[in-house]
């Protein structure tokens, strides 16, 4: 059932209630004030057969004080047909009542409500036998009842109307707030489904569900265009780095089978196919990795000391950057809980981040160091540094700070030491500026040894590793 429906059934109920209360509390009211006066009229009757009889003055001339029960009593004499007034009440206006019909116990006489005999109104009314042999018709006015079974009429239906009023402004106000919005949410969802991504919520006044509604609906639209559109870059620098290595690899091809290619170079041209294949091979595998690291695959957990890591890379940059100044600063073992050959990569890869965009009077120093419950790892060169908007997308995929092909490179190393670093549960922080340098912080969860080693039975710790 549908907001709309139910709004529209509470409110038939609603107006049902309205319409039975307006029905019976009127009914209600006049039946209990008219049982009020039948009382009345029923201890009036003795003192109204007085005055019937003349033992009581009768008051045609001079009413009874008004709030007594003679106040609004009517007396007359019914003889042969003929009717002598004995009291009538002043506020009748001459008007008289009928005589009611005989009733079906002779031995009680009946209260019956009757009308006038002239004009509007209604009575209470009762006839009562004399001792001569004539009635006596007792009589009170329902005019006091009437009128307030008028009003509490009228106080019902304006109730009612400002109820419904109330409703149906409550009603319109909610469905405004509630359901435009979802109704904007729902056509601008099928305008997307037809192809139109530009499209956005406006709907919903600030600080209401609605509102957040509209805003998170719009946050996830961007979202996932950012994604696309991230996605469309990925697919197309990647393309663009395997077309290279493609087209070298076709082309030579290309001209050994239209024997354009001489006996002397065959050797040359293999040497390249197998270049450009390594090449292509590599970012394979660059790609891969970052798959299986987006998917979040579980690494290798195992004990891994970052100290002599970075001790290893050192002499690896040593050895293939010979003319290359690279410092190494750690004093003591810094363990963590990790993938070995996935640390290692972080390490090669800022390594030779450092040493591939910094020129050879450029000092490249390396760092493992244990800082309370983290390890700390970071390379620093005192090179030209990074601008602000290089430094913002340093991590992203395919980008690279010299976009010209004179460097190598894919643009993936710095994404995959923070996506390498981020299944590790750490972080990495890149802090440089132009003119001062850079240096690449990666800060790794450590275990603190030295609790499991001091609850380790005497001489457990001494077992070799």
């Amino acid at each position: 059932m549908t907001l709309r429906t139910r709004l529209g059934v509470a409110g038939g109920i609603v107006l049902a209630v309205l319409v039975a209360v307006g029905v019976l509390l009127p009914r209600t009211v006049r039946a209990s004030q008219v049982d009020e006066v039948d009382r009345q009229l029923r201890a009036a009757a003795g003192p109204a057969m007085g005055m019937a009889s003349g033992l009581v003055p009768p008051r045609r001339d001079e009413p009874a004080p008004e709030g007594s029960p003679l106040s609004d009593l009517y007396v007359a004499r019914l003889d042969a047909g003929a009717r002598q007034v004995v009291a009538m009440p002043s506020a009748t206006s001459g008007r008289e009542p009928d005589a009611p019909g005989p009733g079906t116990d002779p031995g009680e006489p009946e209260v019956a409500t009757v009308g006038s005999l002239t004009g509007s109104g209604s009575w209470r009314a009762m006839v009562l036998p004399a001792h001569d042999g004539s009635q006596v018709l007792v009589a009170v006015p329902l005019d006091r009842v009437d009128a307030t079974a008028r009003r509490t009429t009228v106080a019902i239906l304006a109730a009612g109307v400002a109820v419904a009023v109330a409703m149906a402004a409550a009603g319109w106000w909610l469905l405004r707030l509630g359901l435009r919005p979802i109704a904007e949410v729902t056509e601008v969802a099928d305008a997307i489904a037809r192809g139109d991504r530009s499209r956005r919520v406006h709907g919903g006044a600030p600080g209401t569900e609605a509102h957040h509604l509209a805003r998170a609906f719009n946050v996830m639209l961007d979202e996932q265009a950012a994604t696309e559109a991230k996605l469309r870059q990925f697919v197309g620098d990647a393309s663009h780095e395997l077309r290279t290595p493609v087209a070298a690899i076709g082309g030579f091809a290309d001209l050994w089978r239209e024997g354009a290619v001489d006996p002397d170079q065959l050797d040359d041209i293999m040497r390249r196919i197998g270049q450009e294949s390594a090449r292509m091979r590599g970012l394979v595998e660059d790609l891969l990795l970052l798959a299986r690291l987006d998917q979040g695959r579980a690494l290798a957990r195992e004990p891994v000391d970052l100290a002599a890591l970075a001790a290893d890379a050192v002499l690896d940059a040593s050895a293939t950057h010979p003319s290359r100044q690279v410092a190494l600063h750690a004093p003591e073992p810094v363990e963590v809980e990790g993938d070995e050959a996935r640390l290692r990569q972080v390490l090669a890869n800022l390594l030779s981040n450092a040493l591939v965009h910094t020129d050879a009077a450029t000092t490249v120093e390396v760092r493992a160091e244990r800082r309370g419950d983290v390890a700390l790892l970071s390379v620093r060169d005192d090179g030209p540094g990074m601008a602000p908007d290089a430094a913002a997308r340093a991590f992203d995929r395919f980008w690279r700070a010299d976009r010209s092909r004179a460097r190598t490179g894919s643009g993936l190393g710095l994404a995959i030491v923070r996506s390498i670093v981020a299944a590790h549960h750490g972080e990495v922080r890149l802090d440089t500026a132009v003119g001062t340098g850079t240096t690449v912080r990666v800060v790794l969860p450590a275990p603190d040894r030295s609790q499991e080693t001091r609850n380790q039975p005497a001489g457990a710790a001494e077992v070799p590793a």
